[in-house]
């Protein structure tokens, strides 16, 4: 009699407490719809509390952790999940999901396996193992597994939405680059595809017009051929060998040339090697040595810099990444009268990149020496990013420039960012310069387009 009596009182309070239930998963839902996921993941977890046995809503308390970047949390939830449904394919595309997201890819494939077996018939587990293998950069791999589902689907739009993405991420692509200042204009080009499974070749044009931002003449123009060849191991690590080949012009100076000439450059050709490594999938490595044999322009003198480079990059929190790089350059004296007077620096680099919620970011970072401008000590960049829509993005950025000679150069810089599609990658800003008593407004654009 007492058991029945507690069995009547719960069934009227759920009865009575449905409506309340069904408005707040309401909300939850339309939170998670305006991208508040924080919210979102709130008040699921309020639902789960009041029905803890509800997969569906333990399900979609883990899909809002884990777009809020509560990583941890989230393969919690789908871990419970799993415990009582051990075959929910759900969770299992969900722990495929955020351990890709944080580079886990050995564990991602293994649970979208696992999915696929469960679930063959179910396309979105052949695209979540395709997207992985894709991020691994195995390229054929991915390519077989779009194909495959190309045959099994034909008619399925994600399925064609998929493969139309990946072809455009592994086919050509060549990219523009253009930016104007007070003190420089550069002018890039480019082209870059992939090469056989793991491999990406790729060859750059860059034009560069160096200012005196007093009188606005040209101090030298430099044009830089270069040709890069990058071998994949696997996510963030690869082997990356570039060539360079680099000449200077001057304005006609007169006859001799001036001290200020007896150590400019004529020509350089530079030599690199980089070779990154995930020592964990939270911690990375990158290793970079630079060789540049230099020739001077009124002597035809030669002399060789050095550049050696570390940087380790870690992921904190799923929020939280730093970079700390040291380094060491051997290049000749800017006060140098001779290719004797060499000298060697330290090189320091520091950056962090805090993602605040799932449409805005902050950074900043510090670099001394930044590459081929040997006239800055250093560089110090604030960005903050906001994502309006998937296609279209905010930024703005501050920028100081400690020059080694004359004033330095602070400039404020906003920009839209649009990528309507895989195919198409596009910036375009405009800038506030200013430096000693000049100052100006100059405009940035840059294009990447996929075949």
């Amino acid at each position: 009699m007492y058991r029945r009596f507690i069995w009547i009182l719960t069934t009227v309070f759920l009865f009575l407490n449905l409506p309340a239930l069904a408005a707040t998963e309401q909300e939850a839902a339309r939170l998670m719809q305006q991208g508040d996921f924080a919210a979102a993941a709130q008040a699921y977890a309020a639902l789960v509390q009041q029905n803890p046995k509800t997969l569906r809503l333990r399900l979609e308390l883990a899909d809002a952790l884990a777009k809020d970047r509560q990583w941890d949390r989230a393969l919690a939830e789908y871990d419970t999940v799993l415990r009582q449904s051990p075959n929910n394919v759900e969770a299992l595309r969900g722990i495929g999901t955020v351990n890709r997201w944080r580079g886990n890819i050995d564990a991602a494939r293994e649970a979208y396996r696992r999915a696929l077996t469960v679930a063959p018939t179910d396309p979105a587990n052949t695209l979540g193992l395709a997207a992985i293998e894709e991020l691994d950069h195995n390229y054929d791999q991915a390519r077989a597994l779009h194909q495959q589902a190309e045959q099994q689907w034909p008619q399925d739009d994600q399925v064609r939405q998929a493969a139309y993405d990946f072809r455009r991420v592994s086919s050509a692509r060549i990219y523009a680059y253009y930016e104007n200042d007070l003190s420089f204009r550069t002018e890039i080009g480019g082209v870059s595809a992939p090469l056989l499974a793991r491999e990406e070749l790729g060859a750059e044009y860059q034009k560069e017009t160096r200012f005196n931002y007093l009188t606005g003449s040209e101090s030298y123009i430099r044009t830089d051929k270069k040709i890069n060849y990058a071998h994949f191991f696997g996510l963030n690590n690869s082997l990356e060998l570039d060539a360079r080949a680099s000449a200077y012009e001057y304005p006609t100076p007169p006859t001799p040339l001036p001290p200020a000439f007896s150590t400019a450059i004529d020509t350089f050709q530079e030599y690199r090697v980089r070779y990154t490594y995930p020592v964990t999938p939270e911690q990375l490595i990158a290793v970079r040595y630079s060789l540049r044999p230099t020739t001077l322009l009124n002597t035809q003198q030669t002399f060789i810099a050095h550049k050696l480079e570390a940087n380790l990059v870690s992921q904190w929190q799923p929020r939280l990444q730093t970079l700390i790089g040291t380094g060491w350059l051997y290049d000749l004296n800017s006060n140098a009268t001779t290719i004797n007077d060499m000298s060697y620096q330290w090189l320091l680099k520091l950056g962090l990149t805090y993602t605040i919620t799932s449409r805005t970011d902050v950074s900043a970072s510090f670099i001394t020496n930044p590459d081929l401008d040997s006239s800055i000590n250093s560089t110090t960049i604030v960005q903050a990013g906001y994502s309006w829509t998937d296609h279209v993005a905010f930024l703005a950025r501050g920028r100081y420039d400690d020059y080694k000679k004359g004033d330095d150069e602070t400039t404020a810089y906003a920009a839209v960012r649009f990528t309507p599609s895989s195919r198409l990658w596009s910036e375009a800003g405009i800038k506030y310069v200013e430096r000693g008593p000049e100052s100006g407004i100059y405009p940035l654009l840059s294009v990447v387009l996929h075949f």
